[in-house]
């Protein structure tokens, strides 16, 4: 394997950062900006803690058995949540003691783990050479790779999980746990969420290039080169400034005419109140930029710089879009998964650091919209 010498320091550091930020995470309600930093990285600290072992792992044979078994269970933790998620709307009502449960909880405890299951197995299929060696024509991986291996599973899990709970109850499961007092998934101040999301931004930027196999594989200027990350020109500047103006517009009349065809059949439309509440924090104008940024960089790092070179634009764009099913109905998960494929598209052309750009561009435009009450996100 061609790489760089191993920076063993930098390894176990990082691999320590993502053991306490899971730790944390675990530990309750975390205090103070110590605890708040760790707890922000816990999204990403399992799937960074993965990676690394796999590149480690692809030296060190005797541990693919561990980094395999961590794998299948950060995939049904995953699908656990995902179950969770699903019986949102009887949370309140399981705690109480009724003896005849509503059909739509019955309907919801028989088809949310069947869905979770079977999202699960698909997932796992990853493990199978035979299957890697189909994916392998239509996808540059290396089906003898154990960190591609490794990978897939995740990917998969990422794309299919997420979707179980709106296929179980046709909306949001935010909508019912923002309104659950027991849950503490409503707005916090706003300093808080602007904290919250740097400190998030710190932890996926580690994590996309220890995604990429820095400290193991590459070295810095070669995982620059993997993640397509340029320093931008002024013109690339305001080509992707107007290009995520652009898509706003574009966007938009696409939402109005999913609106219009989800209205018609009664289906359940992602309405402004609710994204008010949910994104009520962000309704200020330095909060508004700092999170744009932050999704905007993000987000195309990990989707637009690691996965897309690997796994091409379909599964990459699906993982996009399911991350952003738990907040979102049908009508915006496919208006998410348009954006997604229009920043897909702008990464062939051009690279990372323009869509990045673009796309905190775009969330900007729409939180300023949200707060002068004429859109939502």
């Amino acid at each position: 394997m061609d790489r760089v010498a191993y920076h063993p320091l930098m390894i176990i550091s990082a691999l320590l950062a993502g053991v306490v930020a899971i730790a944390v995470a675990f530990s309750g309600d975390p205090q103070g900006d110590l605890g708040l930093f760790f707890s922000a990285g816990a999204e990403a600290a399992p799937i960074f803690v993965i990676a690394l072992l796999a590149f480690l792992s692809l030296d060190r044979p005797r541990l693919r058995p561990f980094v395999a078994a961590l794998t299948v269970f950060s995939v049904l933790t995953l699908a656990l949540l995902s179950w969770f998620f699903s019986l949102a709307p009887w949370l309140s009502l399981m705690e109480m003691d009724v003896e005849e449960p509503p059909l739509d909880l019955v309907a919801a405890l028989i088809s949310s783990p069947v869905l979770c299951l079977g999202a699960v197995g698909v997932s796992l299929l990853g493990f199978s050479r035979r299957v890697r060696l189909v994916l392998a024509r239509y996808i540059p991986i290396d089906p003898e790779n154990f960190v591609h291996t490794v990978a897939l599973v995740i990917i998969a899990a990422l794309a299919l999980l997420p979707l179980v709970p709106l296929t179980v109850i046709g909306h949001p499961p935010l909508v019912d746990l923002v309104e659950n007092p027991a849950f503490a998934l409503g707005p916090v101040s706003p300093a808080e969420a602007a904290k919250s999301d740097a400190y998030g931004l710190f932890w996926t930027i580690l994590g996309v290039f220890i995604a990429v196999g820095l400290f193991v594989k590459r070295s810095f200027s070669e995982a620059l080169e993997r993640l397509g990350i340029v320093r931008p020109t002024l013109r690339s500047v305001v080509f992707a400034v107007a290009v995520g103006v652009a898509l706003v517009l574009v966007l938009s009349l696409l939402d109005q005419v999913i609106g219009t065809i989800w209205g018609y059949f009664g289906w359940y439309v992602t309405d402004e109140g609710y994204m008010r509440a949910l994104f009520g924090s962000y309704l200020t104008p330095l909060v508004a930029v700092v999170a744009a940024i932050v999704a905007g960089v993000g987000e195309e790092l990990a989707i637009r710089g690691v996965l897309q070179p690997r796994f091409g634009i379909l599964l990459s764009v699906l993982v996009f879009t399911s991350l952003h099913a738990y907040q979102y109905a049908w009508d915006g998960v496919i208006s998410v998964f348009f954006a997604g494929i229009a920043f897909a598209l702008l990464k062939t052309r051009t690279n990372t650091s323009v869509c990045a750009i673009t796309h905190a561009t775009y969330d900007l435009v729409l939180f300023a919209l949200l707060m002068a009450g004429t859109g939502w996100i």
